[in-house]
C-alpha cells in the first residue's frame, strides 16, 4: 500500500502539469481562435448630417378671378389678334371693332375729309398682362354693346390649390412655407395665403391657397406637387441604410461596430428619421470616427471575427 502510495505522489506532479499545460493551451485557442472563419465586411464611419420630414401634396393651377373683355359697342369684329393659349402684355390690341356705319362704308371716304376716315373704327386693347382663356367673337361677327368677346387670366389672380387630409391640417397653416415642384422640374417657393374654409365630404380634405413667391402665369389645372417641411433635425448623428440591421418584425435595431480590425460586436441603435440611403441614429451617442460594419453584417452573431475588405 505505501509502494502504490509512493508511486502515485511521484506521478502526481506530471500529471498536474500536463491538466495545466492542456489548460493554458485550450484558453489561448479560445481567446485568439485562429482557426475561427472571419466574414469579409466593409465599413464606414459615423456622419452628421441634417434630416427633414416632408408631406408632399397634390396640388393644381388656378384662377381666382377671370377678366372679361367686352364689346364697348355694337358694331362688327373686323380684327381678332388673340387665340386662346396667348399670353398677352398690358396694352397689346385684342380686337378691332366697326360701328355697323362704318363697316358698311367699308373705309371709303365720300366726303374726302381726313377726320373721318378712322371713325367708327376703335381697337379695344388688354387692360394687363395675363392668358388668354376664352375667345368668343370671330372676324366680320356683328356683337352687341357688352357682349363677351374674350377672358384672360390676370398673374396677380394665380395660385395653386391643394387639399390636405383633415387628420394633418395642422401640418398646413396659413402663413406655412412651402416647395412648388412644376412640372418641368423647376422648384419655387410659395406660402399658404388663406384656407377656402370647405371640406370635401367623401375624401374629407380640405383645400387651402398657394401663393407663389413670384408671378408667373401658367394653363389652369396643371397637376404638380407641393411639399411642406414638418421637422428639421440638424447636427445629427447618420449612417447608410444598409449599416443598420433589424429582425424579421423590425422590432429592434441593431449595427455592427468594430472593436479592432478583427472583431464587431452588435450594438442596439435607436432610429429617428430617414431620408434616401441614410438613417438618423438617436441613441447611443458614438464617439468621432467610429467604425460601422456597412456591408457583410447580416447574420453575424453578437460578437463575430471579420476582416476588412480592402
Amino acid at each position: 500500500m505505501t509502494r502504490y502510495l509512493s508511486i502515485f505522489l511521484l506521478a502526481l506532479p506530471i500529471l498536474l502539469i500536463r491538466c495545466g499545460s492542456s489548460s493554458s493551451t485550450e484558453g489561448s485557442t479560445a481567446a485568439a481562435d485562429p482557426g475561427r472563419p472571419k466574414t469579409p465586411v466593409s465599413i464606414t464611419t459615423v456622419a452628421t448630417d441634417t434630416f427633414r420630414l416632408e408631406r408632399t401634396f397634390r396640388g393644381v393651377t388656378y384662377y381666382l378671378a377671370n377678366g372679361d373683355i367686352k364689346s364697348p359697342i355694337a358694331g362688327y369684329v373686323t380684327h381678332v389678334y388673340v387665340k386662346i393659349g396667348d399670353r398677352v402684355r398690358k396694352g397689346q390690341s385684342l380686337f378691332g371693332l366697326e360701328t355697323k356705319e362704318a363697316f358698311a362704308l367699308d373705309g371709303k371716304n365720300y366726303l374726302n375729309d381726313p377726320t373721318l376716315k378712322n371713325i367708327g373704327k376703335i381697337t379695344i386693347h388688354a387692360p394687363d398682362a395675363g392668358l388668354v382663356t376664352r375667345v368668343m367673337a370671330e372676324e366680320r361677327e356683328y356683337v352687341q354693346d357688352g357682349t363677351l368677346l374674350a377672358s384672360f387670366s390676370a398673374p396677380d389672380m394665380f395660385v395653386f390649390l391643394i387639399e390636405v387630409p383633415a387628420e394633418q391640417d395642422s401640418l398646413v397653416q396659413v402663413g406655412s412655407r412651402c416647395v412648388i415642384q412644376l412640372p418641368n422640374g423647376r422648384q419655387i417657393g410659395g406660402r399658404i395665403a388663406r384656407t377656402l374654409a370647405l371640406t370635401d365630404s367623401l375624401s374629407q380634405t380640405e383645400r387651402f391657397v398657394v401663393k407663389p413667391d413670384q408671378v408667373m402665369v401658367l394653363p389652369a389645372r396643371l397637376q404638380l406637387n407641393i411639399t411642406f417641411t414638418d421637422k428639421v433635425h440638424t447636427n445629427t448623428q447618420s449612417l447608410p441604410t444598409n449599416a443598420v440591421l433589424s429582425n424579421e418584425l423590425q422590432t429592434e435595431f441593431w449595427v455592427m461596430q468594430l472593436l479592432n480590425d478583427s472583431t464587431a460586436v452588435r450594438v442596439l441603435v435607436k432610429m429617428g428619421l430617414q431620408s434616401p440611403g441614410k438613417i438618423e441614429i438617436l441613441s447611443p451617442r458614438f464617439a468621432p470616427g467610429t467604425r460601422i460594419v456597412r456591408a457583410g453584417g447580416y447574420g453575424l452573431s453578437d460578437t463575430a471575427s471579420v476582416v476588412i475588405r480592402k
